[in-house]
């Protein structure tokens, strides 16, 4: 081995590819680089490698910090009580499918809804989350609900019994979702 290129390999290198297409090769100060001939492992070459290498952090070092900055300015606008850009802090479907809903009925004075309210009624309501629902919800299975339902109609302490059959859609019960947030 070269011992002028040995500091450069010290810490492990990796050569694919033939004399006819060229190599790849790959060290930690380099990352991957491409050469036409094994002869090229020089000094030289491994010097322009890093280079080259350090050029493209610092590069990539100062793209981050100003999308760092983008975002930490838009969280501030947020904190003092501006309305959030969901191209750079992304809003959860709900939040998107809430405002999206609030934005249509915005003409309706006598309408007042918080998105408690709308969560409910995409949860319960099959022709509203028809309407809103935007795939945002999964079906309940049958034990899924008859849990539900067990835990908010009977007092505590009582025991699961086979034969009590729910009846779901009986008012005098607390209603039962259909459906649960994905």
């Amino acid at each position: 081995m070269d011992k002028t290129i040995y500091e450069y390999i010290k810490q492990g290198i990796t050569i694919d590819g033939n004399p006819i297409d060229g190599y790849k090769v790959f060290t930690i100060p380099t990352q991957w680089f491409h050469m036409d001939s094994l002869k090229q492992l020089t000094p030289e070459t491994f010097e322009r490698e890093i280079q080259k290498q350090k050029e493209h952090d610092e590069l990539t070092s100062e793209i981050f910090k100003e999308v760092q900055n983008v975002i930490d300015q838009e969280i501030l606008n947020q904190l003092r009580g501006g309305e959030p850009n969901p191209d750079i802090i992304p809003m959860n479907t709900t939040d998107r499918l809430f405002n999206k809903f609030m934005e249509t009925s915005e003409d309706d004075p006598d309408f007042i809804w918080n998105e408690r309210q709308f969560i409910y009624k995409l949860l319960n309501d099959d022709d509203f989350y028809q309407k809103w629902g935007e795939n945002c919800c999964e079906e309940l299975t049958y034990e899924e609900r008859y849990k539900i339902w067990f835990s908010n109609n009977y007092e505590t302490g009582f025991e699961y019994t086979p034969t009590i059959e729910p009846d779901f859609d009986n008012d005098y019960f607390e209603p039962t979702p259909k459906r649960k947030l994905k």
